[in-house]
């Protein structure tokens, strides 16, 4: 038999305890290329992805599987002034963060969100918030013809093997790496921000920006996010064409008596209408909004962001979501 293009590639990760290693970029974005292309065998997939899951995916492979990937980027999707990622859902919150977009659009900036199916039980999901609030969700083709300031892209559309790669889950038992790559996709020049569960992958998400020379924010969001806790110290890093930098923003508060209890968009609704005052709600979307703002400004002056995002707050259409 002919030897498959990818074989040298799995034999990169699998040549046991010695002689495997990660992946450079560049065989990363080759082996990524050629997945997206449909040459690989289905065994190959598994093979490379549970491999990776073993190793611990590096920076360098992120990169280059989100290079790979951002070749798929309908061209409409350029012309948006930031990218944000959602694919962890929400379980115990509503999506504040999808208010501090909103907010962000009143503001004149235009946001492109996407993100994945449901996939775990008891957790809502960007798209499902979408609908329920009226927003508009696009596919590859609608993308170029909508004016909205605000709209949800399903992965699929971008490309149909990414949602089927997502949902491997309930087949291999563990999420893969393509968990970790679609959260730092973006068109080349668009600001993203990324919204990260465990703390350990921040350095990934930072480095891995900086490889491709991306400008991105990166937080430990609520439920995994992009979304800052108000009752938690929240270290950001924005990185800004390949340059890193961090601050932290301090909590006011480790406990707010006034958070919602569950994920339901009517929360979302009534603060946005001003008919509910949670301070809890409240600050997690002037902060999410301003670390969206110092991305897409590419600067690290949250405070500024942040006052900006106030006023624009005060100002705001409440009948936007009647």
């Amino acid at each position: 038999m002919t030897q498959h293009a990818l074989a040298d590639y799995v034999r990169i990760l699998a040549r046991g305890k010695n002689a495997s290693r990660n992946m450079t970029s560049e065989e990363a974005q080759f082996t990524m290329s050629e997945m997206l292309a449909g040459r690989y065998e289905d065994v190959q997939l598994g093979a490379i992805f549970m491999l990776l899951r073993v190793l611990e995916e590096t920076p360098d492979e992120i990169a280059g599987f989100a290079s790979a990937i951002n070749g798929y980027w309908p061209e409409p999707a350029g012309h948006f002034d930031l990218v944000w990622s959602s694919y962890a859902g929400k379980r115990r919150q509503p999506m504040w963060w999808v208010l501090s977009a909103l907010l962000l659009t009143q503001m004149g900036h235009r946001i492109l969100v996407h993100g994945t199916l449901a996939h775990t039980p008891g957790r809502v999901y960007a798209h499902e918030v979408f609908r329920k609030l009226g927003l508009p969700e696009v596919t590859r083709e609608s993308l170029g013809t909508t004016s909205a300031s605000l709209v949800y892209l399903p992965c699929s559309e971008i490309h149909p093997s990414l949602q089927q790669w997502l949902s491997l889950k309930a087949v291999l038992g563990v999420r893969s790496p393509i968990n970790t790559v679609l959260k730092t996709i973006a068109p080349q020049g668009v600001p993203s921000v990324q919204g990260i569960f465990h703390p350990d992958y921040r350095t990934t998400h930072s480095v891995a920006a900086s490889i491709n020379q991306d400008t991105a924010a990166i937080i430990k969001g609520e439920g995994g996010e992009f979304e800052v806790n108000p009752e938690r110290p929240c270290q950001a890093t924005v990185v800004v064409e390949g340059e890193e930098a961090q601050f932290r923003i301090a909590n006011d508060s480790s406990h707010y008596d006034d958070k919602a209890a569950s994920p339901n968009t009517e929360h979302l609704v009534k603060l946005w209408q001003g008919q509910d005052h949670s301070q809890y709600g409240h600050d997690a979307v002037l902060r999410t909004a301003a670390l969206a703002l110092c991305a897409m400004l590419k600067t690290t002056d949250y405070v500024s962001a942040l006052s900006q995002c106030s006023k624009a707050w005060a100002e705001r259409d409440k009948s936007l979501l009647a």
